[in-house]
């Protein structure tokens, strides 16, 4: 009887009253014999506790948030000798303090009681750590980095001898682990806030609120892990992958909390946290997904700031006020370029005009685009009108008096902003609140501003061919194609040559509409045939790395002695192609990459589809190339 098994396979009535189940089927005869329902043979897991060691309940926030702090704090004002380091305001670098005592997670849920001084939660952060190369600083903690460091493992594989013994308990190595918040906070500071912003400097709000927010305020905490995810998941997908789903998530629900206390009054002050953390979420949505416009936050932001209307602020609120409205008009300009959405037309519309007798001298630069809000309402106006015209003759099959009254309010709309557009002055070197600015950054600031202007006007003629003929009579009845080679390529080309002045690595977060906007102009005068050599990247939309030699004096009018029947114009809008695709793939190294890789796309399938309308009558609008295509993002 020793050697018979131990059967684990009886039914749990017979387990329960500790005997000896037959394991007759289906029901075994001990049951039976008792008047009970035979449960059956069914096994069940159960976890079983018993042999844990039990520990200590974990703090409600994680033992290093103070070295986080430190950590975030040294990042942000150690910086090298030749970078600007943000301020205040006054001299003194920005120092972050240690955190006010926080609270619990917000939970998406809107009902429920509101806490008063919200603070990041620490006991939702995530809790995974990646690893990351050795810091450069010899003792982690002393420097204030919050890395949490493993112990040292000697090297004792192999016997050493007594005279290297001591050499040899020197070496160790460290496997330093990163915390992904802290890791995501400093990338921001370093890293995202001078690529999203166009004109970062000291007294750039975006950086002062930030360095303020980011350790006291849960909204802005989240968003700023949200949007460094975003601008790392291409480069780092097996690190950030999870934090990128995550940290979005957290970001909403703590915002929705703060729109309810202050939709309800239980914080009267002036929202910046919930506007800092709606336009940092707008912008990485695409980062994350090209086809993502963050339309949501943009609305709710709207909504934000006109409810500010009429409030008493004092002279810090208003400037405040004023930059959020300028970012407003940014993000509701970006989004007039692809949105199809009536609304997104209605708000870009909304703002007011520029009312002026003579030159208008636009505002000044803004803090955070670099360009002056007045520009970039007008650009978003133009553009707003453009698609709404394209959208009207596209989803209509026939001509009818709706249509058309509503062609002719359109055209009537474009001329007051091409009225408005063509009495803006942009001056060399704009007044500015930043620091003084540099021959250099002036200069790049004037051309960018310009660069919008002349897009802007661009966009009108190539939707509205009347409002060209209106400025040159000899146009009128003309070909489409004489209009469009006599008006709008030298305009196009104008524009890029603007556009190749400024630097790739400067106001770089704004230049990827202007490739967009300036290749939408360039069309080819006549058909030239491809061949094989030296003359076929004149009609390919691939790019010839092959620098193009230069043009001597044409001895026939229009026409190039090197390439005979050729025209000056083919060889122009070749080079203008090259530069705008060399000028994305150089901007794709430094901005999230998605964006301008679809921006590459949309632009080749346009002159795709412009290089086979060389000869006919019929013009392809760019616009309804992006729509059929589907070719949409936030190109800045």
């Amino acid at each position: 009887m020793k050697n018979r098994q131990k059967s684990r396979s009886g039914c749990r009535k017979c387990k329960e009253r500790r005997l000896r189940c037959d394991e007759t089927k289906p029901g075994c005869l001990k049951c039976a014999q008792k008047g009970l329902d035979c449960p059956g043979y069914q096994q069940r897991l159960q976890w079983s506790t018993k042999h844990e060691i039990p520990v200590a309940a974990p703090s409600s926030e994680p033992a290093n948030f103070n070295q986080l702090v430190t950590a975030a704090s040294a990042s942000i004002v150690s910086r090298p000798a030749n970078a600007e380091i943000p301020h205040d305001g006054l001299n003194t670098p920005i120092m972050v303090p240690v955190p006010a005592p926080r609270l619990a997670v917000p939970l998406v849920s809107l009902s429920g009681s509101l806490s008063p001084s919200p603070g990041p939660s620490s006991s939702s952060r995530s809790s995974s750590s990646t690893p990351s190369p050795p810091p450069q600083n010899d003792d982690p903690v002393e420097h204030g980095e919050s890395h949490s460091v493993l112990g040292p493992v000697t090297l004792k594989d192999e016997p050493v001898p007594s005279s290297e013994r001591s050499h040899a308990l020197e070496l160790t190595m460290t496997q330093p682990v990163v915390d992904i918040p802290t890791f995501l906070i400093e990338h921001w500071f370093k890293s995202v806030c001078p690529s999203w912003s166009a004109l970062d400097s000291q007294t750039n709000p975006y950086r002062r609120l930030t360095a303020d927010l980011w350790h006291t305020s849960t909204p802005v905490y989240y968003a700023l892990q949200a949007i460094s995810a975003a601008s790392l998941v291409e480069r780092l997908p097996h690190v950030i992958k999870d934090t990128a789903r995550s940290a979005p998530r957290e970001a909403v629900a703590a915002i929705m909390k703060e729109l309810v206390a202050f939709s309800t009054g239980v914080r009267p002050k002036f929202p910046s946290e919930v506007l800092l953390s709606l336009f940092c979420m707008s912008s990485s949505m695409c980062w994350m997904e090209a086809r993502q416009l963050g339309q949501q936050f943009v609305r709710q932001a709207r909504a934000v700031l006109k409810s500010l209307d009429g409030w008493p602020l004092d002279s810090e609120s208003q400037a405040l006020l004023d930059f959020f409205n300028g970012c407003l008009v940014y993000e509701e300009m970006l989004r007039s370029v692809v949105s199809d959405e009536e609304i997104d037309f209605e708000n870009m519309l909304s703002w007011p005009e520029l009312t002026t007798l003579g030159p208008l001298i636009p505002a000044a630069p803004h803090a955070w685009t670099g360009v002056s809000t007045d520009v970039l309402r007008l650009f978003g106006k133009a553009v707003a009108l453009c698609r709404r015209s394209r959208m009207r003759w596209r989803h209509n099959d026939g001509t009818s008096y709706r249509v058309l009254q509503g062609a002719m309010r359109d055209i009537e709309d474009a001329t007051k902003v091409e009225g408005s557009l063509l009495a803006v002055v942009v001056p060399l070197f704009p007044e500015c609140g930043q620091p003084p600015l540099t021959v250099d950054r002036a200069r790049d600031l004037h051309n960018a501003t310009e660069a919008y202007r002349l897009c802007a006007l661009l966009q009108l003629y190539v939707s509205f061919p009347d409002l060209s003929t209106k400025r040159r009579p000899a146009l009128k009845g003309a070909d489409g194609s004489v209009v469009w080679h006599t008006w709008v390529s030298p305009l196009a080309l104008h524009v890029t040559d603007v556009l190749g002045s400024i630097p790739p690595g400067s106001l770089s977060c704004i230049q990827p509409l202007l490739c967009l906007c300036a290749g939408s102009g360039l069309r080819y005068d006549s058909n030239v045939p491809l061949g094989t050599g030296s003359r076929s990247y004149l009609l390919s939309t691939k790019i010839n790395t092959t620098p193009l030699p230069p043009t001597p004096a044409p001895s026939t009018p229009g026409l190039d002695p090197l390439y005979p029947g050729i025209s000056e114009n083919a060889i122009k809008t070749s080079q203008s192609r090259h530069l705008l695709m060399d000028r994305l793939d150089k901007l794709e190294l430094c901005l999230p990459p998605k964006p301008i890789g679809v921006a590459k796309q949309l632009l080749r399938a346009v002159w795709s589809a412009y290089d086979e309308e060389i000869g006919l009558t019929r013009r392809t609008h760019w616009l309804d190339v992006m729509s059929y295509t589907g070719l949409h993002s936030l190109f800045g």
